[in-house]
């Protein structure tokens, strides 16, 4: 088996892991006062559910490309960091009530009642993300005017949509930085 099928196998075992630690009850909540000042924008949810097609695409455009091998190796590494951090010190996010019927509303309601409170801090939708486009963008340079402002969507969707606050966005972004910095050293 190469090394490249043991990474893939190795990144979505431990991607894996975000499901069981997300059903646990979150014991902190770290709201700052601008998140009270970030107004809840429906219309997110679109850039909020590309996060999975896109990765998704990333796994796969990536795959013949000398880069696969980093990228996934940022995937382990990060989640790797994240876990711990999701174990043990279970944050989440306090969700508002929706009380408007549209599609966008509905579609939010369900991701709240499908997506437990916790794992905020890290948001993996920015650290992921973030690492998709670093990635992304190293490979096909001419499509890095694409890619960044779709990563910028997604990210800004984390709070338009109140599945993140704004403190869980900088420990994404944090996340990043060390996963880069450690696959640097690594490779």
């Amino acid at each position: 088996m190469n090394i490249t099928i043991v990474l893939l196998i190795f990144s979505l075992a431990i991607k894996g892991l975000y499901i069981p630690l997300n059903r646990r009850r979150s014991q902190f909540y770290w709201k700052i006062p601008l998140d009270n000042k970030i107004p809840l924008l429906p219309f997110f949810t679109i850039f909020y559910l590309l996060y999975h097609p896109g990765v998704f695409s990333t796994y796969i455009l990536l795959w013949n490309t000398p880069h696969i091998n980093r990228f996934l190796l940022s995937i382990i590494i990060s989640y790797i960091i994240s876990t711990i951090f999701w174990y043990f010190i279970p944050n989440g996010v306090s969700r508002p009530i929706l009380t408007q019927s549209t599609i966008l509303h509905n579609i939010l309601r369900f991701i709240y009642k499908h997506d437990g409170d916790t794992n905020g801090f890290p948001s993996a939708h920015v650290f992921v993300s973030l690492i998709c486009g670093h990635f992304l963008s190293t490979a096909f340079p001419a499509g890095a005017i694409m890619i960044w402002p779709s990563i910028l969507l997604i990210i800004l969707s984390t709070v338009f949509t109140k599945q993140h606050y704004m403190i869980d966005i900088l420990g994404g972004m944090l996340v990043y930085i060390v996963t880069l910095y450690a696959v640097t050293v690594l490779m």
